[in-house]
């Protein structure tokens, strides 16, 4: 068994895959699939756009890790338990909404998201995708504090016996340009939203002077607005009813973003 006691040791058990989380320490990200369940009527949620996101299996994806249920530690997260999409937290249009409940429930990790649709276009958005179905699955950043290696004969690379949780992030915006096709064409999202949506993006972008994709060397900030530069091509050109670029840009994440769909192999260069 391994214990994790000070960021080298974290580092030589993981090298390249550490990313920095919101809060400066070093960690992982990871995409976990989900459930989501619009709650039922009456219940304390009462009328507001919340949706139960709840853990449909314990398995990281794309590592063959495990991530234990009684292993999470969630103090850090309460106490800030925003809902961001695709881990930026660089711009208030990055916040989707936040945890009204974390906890872990029959040996699975659930949340309660109360989305902020009244104040961020792309909250209601990423809410009428994960209710329509057309999302499922989220993305956490954790710091691992004691974890087993496996073996072939166990069925998993790594098992995580003790994980301190930091971050609960949306993956379909941008990282699923298809989910947005697919909701914009079934009519769980409308014109008026991705219109609306368009214009809080370009605003978040008016700093950015290139439409070169981000470099690793790029700052953090400029990487995160060049990203929704892109995703304010991907909804201009949906707008249009023309193909879209063929995926996002990375904000800067060290491993491949979950649910990760091109919908075209021609690129978009043009500025919205």
């Amino acid at each position: 068994m391994n214990v994790y006691s000070t960021p080298t040791s974290l580092a030589q058990a993981f090298g390249p895959r550490l990313v920095t989380l919101c809060d400066g320490r070093p960690g992982l990200r990871g995409g976990l699939r989900i459930n989501a369940i619009v709650p039922p009527a009456p219940d304390s949620a009462g009328d507001a756009p919340v949706i139960d996101f709840i853990a449909s299996d314990d398995t990281l994806d794309r590592y063959d890790e495990i991530l234990s249920p009684e292993g999470w530690r969630l103090d850090a997260y309460r106490r800030n338990p925003v809902f961001q999409n695709a881990h930026q937290y660089g711009d208030i249009i990055h916040t989707l909404g936040k945890a009204v409940i974390t906890e872990v429930r029959d040996r699975r990790l659930y949340q309660r998201v109360q989305f902020a649709t009244n104040a961020n276009p792309a909250a209601r958005i990423a809410y009428a995708l994960y209710r329509g179905g057309f999302l499922n699955a989220v993305s956490v950043g954790f710091i691992p504090r004691r974890w087993e290696n496996g073996s072939a004969e166990a069925g998993f690379r790594r098992k995580y016996l003790e994980q301190e949780l930091l971050e609960v992030s949306a993956v379909g915006i941008p990282a699923n340009p298809n989910a947005l096709q697919l909701g914009l064409r079934s009519g769980a999202i409308t014109q008026s939203d991705l219109r609306e949506l368009l214009e809080r993006l370009r605003q978040a972008a008016a700093g950015v002077l290139s439409s070169a994709a981000p470099s690793p060397e790029t700052p953090l900030s400029h990487r995160h607005e060049t990203a929704w530069l892109w995703l304010a091509r991907l909804v201009r050109d949906l707008l249009r009813g023309t193909p879209g670029p063929a995926r996002a840009p990375r904000p800067g994440a060290k491993t491949p973003p979950a649910c990760e769909q091109p919908v075209s192999n021609t690129p978009n260069h043009r500025r919205p």
